[in-house]
C-alpha cells in the first residue's frame, strides 16, 4: 500500500504593523504685558481731566519754578498740562498735574510719559468711563395730543450711549402725586456713538386728562440726557 506524502505547509511570513508616529503637542508660550514701574505716575479720571500729584525734587541751592508740564503718548502729539509749583533749595514738593484728552477717549489704561521741569517720568493713564451727553433744545412746549419734534443729540463722553424708540416719563403739576404719562416716540431706535451728533426728529403725546388749569411738566429721558416737556395751562373747553 503506497502511503501519500504529505506536503510541508508553508510558512506565512507575518505582517508587520508599521508603529504611528504620535505628533508632540506644542505649548503656546505666555505672553506677559510689561507691568509699569512701582513709581509711574498715575494720572486717573475722566478723558476731559486726569489728575495726580508729582513728588519734585530741588536738588540745587536756589529755589526752582516747576512750569511747563508735557504729555508725551506714543504716536500722538504732546500735550501741555496744568501744574505749576515754586520748590526751596533741598526741598521736596508735592505738586498736582491735570491732563485734557481728546473726550471720546475709550476707558482704559494707557502708556505715557510726563515731563517735568526738562525730565520725562513713566506714567500710566486710567482713563475712567464718561457718560455724558447733552440734548437741545433742552426743553420744549407741548400740547395735549400728540406734536412733531425735532431734537439734536450730542454724546460728549466715551462710551455708546442707546437711544430708545420710545419713552416715558410721569407729569409733575407741583402737587404731591405724579399724573400720567407723556410718551416720546423716536422714528427709529439708534445708538449714538462717542464724539457723534445726530438730528432725531419724532413726536410727543400728552394724554388729554391733565388738568386744563394746571401747568405740566415732564423730564423725557434721552440717552442720559432728560428733555424737559412743559404743558401750559389750557381753555378748558379746548
Amino acid at each position: 500500500m503506497t502511503t501519500a506524502r504529505r506536503k510541508p505547509a508553508k510558512a506565512t511570513p507575518a505582517k508587520a504593523t508599521p508603529a504611528k508616529a504620535t505628533p508632540a503637542k506644542a505649548t503656546p508660550a505666555k505672553v506677559t504685558a510689561a507691568q509699569p514701574s512701582s513709581d509711574a505716575i498715575v494720572l486717573t479720571g475722566p478723558p476731559g481731566l486726569l489728575r495726580a500729584t508729582v513728588s519734585v525734587e530741588n536738588a540745587v541751592d536756589q529755589r526752582v519754578a516747576v512750569r511747563g508740564l508735557t504729555l508725551h503718548r506714543s504716536g500722538q502729539q504732546a500735550l501741555a498740562g496744568a501744574g505749576a509749583a515754586v520748590i526751596a533749595p533741598g526741598a521736596t514738593a508735592q505738586v498736582p498735574v491735570s491732563f485734557r484728552l481728546e473726550p471720546d477717549t475709550p476707558p482704559g489704561e494707557y502708556p505715557a510719559e510726563v515731563e517735568v521741569g526738562g525730565i520725562r517720568r513713566e506714567a500710566v493713564l486710567r482713563v475712567e468711563p464718561d457718560l455724558s451727553m447733552h440734548v437741545s433744545p433742552r426743553r420744549v412746549l407741548a400740547e395735549v395730543g400728540g406734536s412733531a419734534v425735532t431734537i439734536t443729540v450730542t454724546n460728549d463722553g466715551n462710551l455708546p450711549i442707546p437711544l430708545a424708540a420710545v419713552v416715558r416719563a410721569r407729569t409733575d403739576d407741583g402737587g404731591p402725586d405724579p399724573g400720567p404719562d407723556v410718551t416720546l416716540t423716536l422714528t427709529d431706535a439708534t445708538t449714538a456713538a462717542p464724539g457723534t451728533t445726530s438730528v432725531l426728529r419724532g413726536s410727543l403725546s400728552v394724554p388729554d386728562e391733565l388738568d386744563p388749569t394746571r401747568r405740566h411738566t415732564a423730564r423725557v429721558p434721552v440717552g442720559t440726557a432728560d428733555l424737559d416737556v412743559i404743558i401750559l395751562p389750557r381753555d378748558p373747553s379746548e
